[in-house]
């Protein structure tokens, strides 16, 4: 049963309420009327979840993207600490963290997040201020991803670099204008990859407190990238150099 004081959220789309059924943060189930789908159900019923029908027009009227006939209130995101992302850094071969700079588009931090946990980075750093959260549309984008890596919100962005700097990270981070490419490094120290807000990229104060400026090459006409983007091709790029 769900306490009255407990915080929630929207989530929705089929993939994302499946992801958020295993990580079993549920209270209640949302479907369309005539919509059907055995692995929800199924996993709806073993938790004894609540299941309410409801018209297609009140559905899109609660959500604002392609729900796909399926939403469900689940338990507000709950972030970690950083002390915690340092521990299992420790834990793992090669991490990475990546730290994101003011990130405002939600579509654009959902791919982020996504890509981070296929490409086995051990957690993402972010602001709790001038950024978007993990919002139902971030979720949504996400695909459930946000549930099977660890996030934590800090105050102060520098702050936290200095930190990881004394657990022995070392500071990457993408300026268009760096002479290194991300392929001149090894990688083969524990890394921290700063990612930059659409419009003014990576923050200078962030930029000067980084060991290494690196670039994605480009050979065509347009100058940049966007951020999401990006961020898949230079994770890709570390894993492979690191592999």
């Amino acid at each position: 049963m769900n306490n009255n004081n407990e915080r929630t959220q929207l989530a929705y789309g089929r993939n994302n309420v499946l992801a958020c059924l295993d990580s079993g943060i549920v209270i209640k189930l949302l479907f369309q009327e005539g919509f059907s789908d055995e692995k929800i159900v199924k996993l709806a019923n073993k938790q004894n979840l609540e299941i309410a029908f409801v018209k297609k027009k009140e559905l899109n009227n609660m959500v604002a993207g392609n729900h796909q006939g399926v939403a469900a209130i689940v338990k507000m995101f709950k972030f970690n600490l950083l002390e915690e992302l340092i521990i299992a850094a420790n834990n793992v071969s090669k991490p990475i963290i990546l730290v994101i700079d003011e990130i405002k588009d939600p579509h654009n931090l959902g791919a982020i997040i996504r890509s981070a946990e296929a490409f086995g980075v051990t957690g993402i750093v972010m602001k709790k201020d001038r950024q978007v959260s993990i919002t139902p549309t971030v979720m949504k984008v996400a695909t459930g991803a946000q549930n099977n890596i660890l996030i934590a919100q800090v105050t102060n962005l520098s702050q936290a670099l200095e930190k990881l700097k004394k657990a022995g990270f070392w500071v990457v981070s993408t300026d268009l204008k760096a002479e290194q490419k991300v392929s001149d490094l090894k990688y083969d120290f524990k890394t921290v990859v700063i990612m930059g807000n659409e419009h003014k990229g990576v923050s200078p104060l962030l930029t000067k407190n980084s060991d290494f400026v690196v670039k994605i090459p480009m050979l065509g006409k347009t100058n940049s990238l966007n951020v999401s983007v990006a961020t898949g091709i230079i994770l890709a790029l570390i894993r492979q150099i690191q592999l």
